[in-house]
């Protein structure tokens, strides 16, 4: 998928779906610490397209060069819409200018091709990216405030119906620009 690319609301292409996976049936998780307000939803809830933020596609353009020939069974951005709308970040809950926009997505765990989706997720969390929202990773979620007593980016239960053994979920912030923002296209350091 090219960073432009829009998509009719009602559209949500098989490789871009979310996988809600028969074992966790609502993989869909919300960030318990960070809801969108009821305008931001309302205000995404109105648009006709959608998009994948630009720091995510960076992020798998990365992922797939590193890993090549990579499965992507567990890969996904936007929800199904079982699930979306809804507060999940793989809902287009950001509005840029008319336009949702998804800012969660899914990396499949592959280590026949190299990719441990924990060792991953941890290098993401030890690079303290300040794009980065939160990561699910093996039961574990570690997001970029301190929370829970503990440290920010440190590793905290994760108790979600799904335990994100076949994936890692990351998310990142709801700002557009800057160095934290969601379009911001900079090599991800930790790949």
């Amino acid at each position: 998928m090219a960073n432009e690319e829009l998509h009719s609301i009602k559209d949500r292409p098989a490789d871009e779906v979310a996988k809600t996976l028969d074992e966790y049936p609502s993989d869909l998780h919300n960030d318990p610490d960070d809801m969108p307000s009821a305008s931001v939803a309302e205000e995404a809830a109105a648009a006709t397209e959608w998009r994948v933020a630009k720091s995510l596609l960076k992020l798998r353009d990365q992922i797939n060069a590193k890993f090549p020939g990579r499965k992507k069974d567990s890969d996904g951005t936007i929800g199904d819409t079982a699930h979306c709308p809804g507060s999940s970040d793989h809902c287009p809950n950001i509005s840029d200018g008319g336009v949702g926009v998804v800012t969660g997505m899914d990396i499949t765990h592959d280590p026949a091709h190299g990719l441990v989706a924990g060792e991953v997720a941890d290098e993401l969390r030890l690079s303290h990216d300040p794009r980065i929202k939160y990561i699910i990773s093996n039961r574990r979620i570690a997001n970029f405030q301190a929370l829970d007593g503990q440290p920010a980016f440190a590793w905290r239960p994760y108790t979600g119906q799904n335990p994100h053994d076949k994936h890692f979920h990351i998310s990142v912030k709801p700002g557009k620009t800057g160095p934290d923002g969601y379009d911001n296209t900079s090599n991800w350091a930790a790949i």
